[in-house]
């Protein structure tokens, strides 16, 4: 969830619960209130002991004592007090390489022999290919919260947009540009935003279930608000290539945009974040803003067959012979869905 309530939680400090609320992303103890001060702008939620927790004017969470040890049900407090405490931690570390990725099976038609056939016939239209360049393909977004929301995938097992060689660099831009064109002529749109979770180089992860494959992820008519920007210390990045060695949140509104990173490690970014942002501001309940346990077919659906219809019609006009290529063997299998 997105913290908004500015609280201290108040704790006993035991070996035991020092040990056990450290294991949390979004939690860190503070000794002043200048360290307070400093965990709020990090976008985590302070700790301080019983002693400190004396301070007045300040919104104070008592954490009860039988919590401690019980990570589902601490969260589930939290959650229920308004703030987010990240995942528990347990320390163990997953080498993803060693995992099965599906957007690389995407990348290979999933066994077909042909792009037309697959977007025809594959079981999932998720799965779609909208667009295919020679080092990209664009498909819909994994449990789509909007119409015309998309992302940008390369073909080969890179781990973040940061981690690209230089020579599909190029290409990226152009692929960036084509999609941008593509949704605000489809969805009569006023802005495109790009937006990434970028991994590390090494491919090794604390959550078993991540997807480290790159994935750009792209969405008409929806921007972050100034309030969640500074909530993850977006600022503005002349090279996203400086990012490589870390994990981060890239934003850009437009392709003419600013790019603008968060790499800080000590502030905390959401798993999800803009995707729980949006859901915010859409209206969703909570957790609907989760992919895996929200798949909203409809949307999808919707945003492919308006798709489908645009791509048509642009290919009708004979206008830019680039995108009408890139697009045609979706409009072909689509078509006969």
């Amino acid at each position: 969830m997105i913290t908004e309530r500015k609280c201290i939680l108040a704790i006993r400090k035991t070996r035991k619960s020092q040990s056990f609320l450290n294991k949390f992303e979004a939690l860190e103890f503070a000794e002043s209130m200048p360290q307070i001060y400093e965990i709020w702008e990090n976008n985590k939620t302070p700790i301080v002991t019983e002693k400190l927790a004396n301070i007045e004017y300040y919104d104070i969470v008592k954490i009860p004592n039988r919590l401690i040890g019980k990570s589902e049900e601490f969260i589930e407090f939290c959650h229920e007090h308004g703030f987010e405490s990240g995942e528990y931690i347990t320390g163990k570390v997953y080498d993803t390489k060693l995992e099965r990725c599906f957007l690389c099976e995407i990348a290979n038609y999933r066994g077909f022999r042909s792009l037309d056939l697959y977007n025809q016939y594959v079981d999932n239209e998720v799965d779609c290919i909208i667009y295919e360049s020679p080092n990209f393909y664009v498909v819909p977004e994994l449990g789509a919260l909007k119409q015309g929301y998309l992302m940008i995938v390369p073909k080969e097992h890179i781990l973040s947009v940061a981690q690209f060689p230089n020579e599909i660099m190029e290409e990226y831009y152009e692929v960036c540009k084509d999609v941008e064109k593509i949704l605000l002529s489809t969805f009569n749109g006023s802005v495109v935003t790009f937006m990434e979770h970028g991994s590390g180089p090494s491919g090794k992860s604390s959550h078993k279930k991540s997807i480290v494959h790159a994935h750009t992820h792209v969405v008409v008519d929806f921007t972050l608000d100034e309030k969640y920007k500074k909530m993850v210390k977006l600022i503005k990045c002349d090279d996203i290539s400086k990012a490589k060695d870390v994990h981060y949140f890239s934003y850009q509104e437009g392709t003419g945009g600013d790019l603008t990173i968060s790499m800080d490690p000590n502030v905390y970014v959401q798993r999800q974040y803009p995707r729980q942002v949006m859901a915010k501001e859409l209206g969703y309940a909570p957790e609907q803003y989760n992919w895996r346990q929200n798949e909203f077919k409809e949307i999808t659906h919707t945003t492919l067959y308006m798709l489908c219809k645009g791509l048509t019609k642009m290919a009708k006009s004979k206008s830019n012979q680039r995108i009408r290529t890139r697009t045609k063997a979706f409009v072909l299998g689509f078509s006969k869905r």
